[in-house]
């Protein structure tokens, strides 16, 4: 268990549909030892031939369910050992969290599940048996215990932060799905409206009105279809906020990545101001099965940074395609260029150029953890004075990245 994403894990629900979903959940966050039970009467024999590191457990199962479940574990568990069980449960009392505490639950997630909170709670209580186990053996120095401690509170620092940014992003998403929805009413009146208006004005035009009348008919007809021409605008303005809102942002599905690079840039186009050409080349349909509203934050953030980097006039040149069994997009600027004696801190949280109070540092951070996320790779190649240039690839189907 040298490796956290190495362990083996068993997975215990009467659901095969709630199963499923764990074990496509744990794979995505690089557990690929995971071992699924339908079954609760079969726990002790499963638990013998995998001898799993953590067990994920539903409280409530028919014929065994979660608290006789652990009290069959602890009786095959060696004495001092440590066994990490995760117990799942839409029973939130306190009644049923004490009941499961009393009986050797170790943490608790509430369902419905949300993946981010699973790979945290896994990924801690994997850490806590691992650091158990290395205390029980007494192989490991003092300094290595200490390292290790730092190693993980890097990584819970790095989570906690991707989870403040996800839900900084949730919340923009709500407050842009409230206003598209507010829009949205009151506009399918006025373009119904309009269309009947035009219709009606078509009509009188054709029934033989005196020249006079039949003229300011003409110029009505005219200025209703400027209206509706504008309203239809409005409409496809409000289908962008809607795609770039994406409320499901920890839920896997098939989106038109090249929707979603307009959407956001729907959104910076009062950075653009008029002085940055935005060229597309885009290649065949960018359909991609994925983290949609994860994906989002990541073409936020490489597009607000280039252009950021350019200071005058510029442009920039966004080309997609497919390339063995792989998307790409490629971001390139005509901006500043970065230097090469920082180039190797371009991905580390908190590090930027900008004056404080312009940035944080952690949009790439957090870019660079998402596309690995999705067993993809992020690069980018940079010329001082002349501009740069960032590749990121992603499996075409999550489903082709195990």
């Amino acid at each position: 268990m040298s490796n956290p994403t190495e362990s083996r894990i068993l997975v215990v629900d009467d659901r095969p549909d709630n199963l499923r979903v764990l074990e496509a959940v744990l794979e995505y966050a690089g557990y690929t030892d995971v071992h699924c039970l339908n079954d609760s009467r079969d726990l002790l024999s499963v638990f013998e031939s995998v001898q799993p590191d953590l067990v994920l457990l539903d409280l409530h199962m028919p014929h065994v369910d979660g608290i006789e479940a652990m009290d069959r574990l602890a009786t095959v568990i060696s004495e001092g050992d440590y066994l990490p069980v995760l117990v799942l449960t839409g029973d939130n009392t306190l009644e049923a969290r004490q009941r499961a505490l009393k009986h050797g639950a170790s943490d608790f997630l509430q369902k419905p599940l949300n993946r981010v909170e699973v790979e945290l709670r896994v990924r801690n209580l994997l850490e806590t048996r691992r650091l158990h186990l290395r205390l029980k053996t007494q192989n490991t120095h003092l300094e290595q215990q200490t390292e290790d401690l730092k190693r993980t509170n890097q990584t819970l620092r790095e989570t906690q932060t991707q989870l403040i940014h996800s839900e900084k992003m949730a919340g923009l998403g709500q407050l842009v799905a409230g206003i598209a929805h507010e829009i949205n009413n009151p506009l399918a009146f006025v373009v119904n409206n309009l269309f009947i208006i035009r219709e009606k004005l078509g009509r009188l035009a054709g029934a033989g009105l005196p020249e006079e009348l039949a003229g300011r008919i003409s110029s009505m007809q005219t200025r209703v279809e400027e209206a509706e021409a504008g309203a239809l605008r409005v409409k496809d303005l409000v289908a962008k906020l809607r795609t770039f809102s994406r409320l499901d942002e920890g839920t896997v599905k098939t989106v038109d990545i090249h929707e979603s690079i307009e959407s956001v840039l729907l959104f910076l186009r009062h950075k653009l101001d008029g002085r940055i050409d935005i060229r597309r080349n885009y290649g065949d349909a960018g359909m991609l099965t994925c983290y949609a509203g994860e994906l989002n934050q990541v073409l936020m953030n490489v597009i607000a940074n280039a252009i950021d980097a350019i200071e005058g006039r510029g442009s920039i040149t966004l080309t997609t395609g497919r390339q063995n069994g792989q998307f790409f997009l490629s971001v390139r600027d005509t901006g500043k260029g970065i230097p090469a004696e920082i180039g190797n801190r371009v991905f580390d949280p908190f590090f930027t150029t900008k004056a404080v109070g312009e940035g944080t540092g952690l949009g790439l951070a957090i870019s660079y953890g998402i596309v690995k996320a999705h067993k993809g790779s992020m690069e980018f190649s940079s010329t001082v004075g002349q501009g740069t240039e960032f590749v990121v690839r992603i499996p075409v189907s999550l489903g082709e990245a195990a």
